[in-house]
């Protein structure tokens, strides 16, 4: 663990290095507008979105697909269609993982939109040696592989003072620390195009830090803290390097049932699992489009 960390920690702070060291600008008396393609370059700039994007989703629908298949069991596909799949994962036995997964899930996503709001502000309003550090240091769990970061969790509270392995707390601490990079980086990306002169104007007619935080800040940074939220929260649910080292049976998220009945050859359930958590990745998207009128998500 300690040389997968060394290594990528390493690499880490030169990526930052070789980015300082050279800052490009491109300056335009006319906006870019996109060229209009036609004839034989427009059908093979079609063709090689429409084969890039059906070779992506096809092992989603592969899942559906399989997830619909009449099983003996759940690990011999009989032929033809059925809901056996569904039925042995929902209804015939406990289904608490669904519950576990959004559960632990929104959790997650709320320690990390507080927690990556506040460091974002810091690290761009708030510039010292420290808040650097701080923003460095938020970075480090989206390059350390999530089964370190799950052992490194393990070692550190399996013994007193703090308890938590085993609980629920470790796991959404776990999901919070590992994906709020996502989070921190969209608001810092906002923020920095936000100027300082709006929130200087409201101090000025009266206003505290803390209310123009509140009411200046906060809100024109919501786009991008939503982005960073959405993608946070998808791969929050769709967590499993981690998760399969914190879990036990009353934490058991859809993640981790998906791996227990590939490893057991059930793959109707496995399946099934892998459909449940693919639609709610798309109904999360569609509400995140709905409630910003946005087509698309940035971080």
């Amino acid at each position: 663990c300690c040389i997968v960390i060394g290594l990528t920690i390493v690499m880490f702070f030169v990526q930052r290095f070789l980015a300082g060291r050279n800052t490009y600008a491109m300056t335009a008396l006319k906006p870019m507008a996109a060229e209009s393609l036609s004839g034989l370059r427009n059908i093979l700039a079609h063709l090689a979105v429409y084969m890039t994007v059906g070779l992506a989703i096809l092992p989603q629908f592969v899942v559906v697909y399989t997830s619909f298949l009449a099983t003996n069991g759940g690990q011999v596909f009989t032929g033809g269609f059925a809901l056996q799949s569904y039925d042995a994962t929902l209804f015939a036995k406990d289904n608490d993982v669904i519950w576990h997964t959004y559960f632990l899930g929104l959790c997650a996503i709320a320690a990390v939109l507080v927690l990556g709001v506040l460091i974002a502000y810091l690290s761009v309003r708030k510039r010292n040696t420290l808040n650097s550090i701080l923003d460095v240091i938020t970075m480090f769990p989206f390059i350390i592989p999530g089964s370190v970061l799950g052992i490194a969790f393990v070692f550190a509270f399996n013994k007193s003072p703090i308890i938590l392995t085993g609980t629920a707390l470790i796991m959404i601490i776990s999901f919070a620390v590992r994906r709020m990079p996502y989070t921190v980086r969209s608001s810092t990306a906002i923020l920095g195009n936000i100027s300082p002169s709006i929130e200087e104007a409201a101090i000025s007619l009266g206003a505290s830090d803390m209310t123009t935080f509140r009411k200046i800040t906060v809100p024109m940074m919501m786009p991008g803290v939503l982005s960073g939220a959405i993608m946070s929260w998808v791969t929050i649910i769709s967590e499993l390097s981690s998760s399969i080292i914190l879990y036990t049976n009353s934490t058991q998220t859809l993640t981790v049932s998906i791996y227990t009945e590939v490893i057991r050859g059930n793959y109707g359930n496995a399946s099934a699992y892998a459909t449940i958590l693919t639609v709610t990745s798309i109904l999360s998207l569609l509400l995140f489009y709905k409630v910003t009128g946005r087509r698309d998500v940035s971080v």
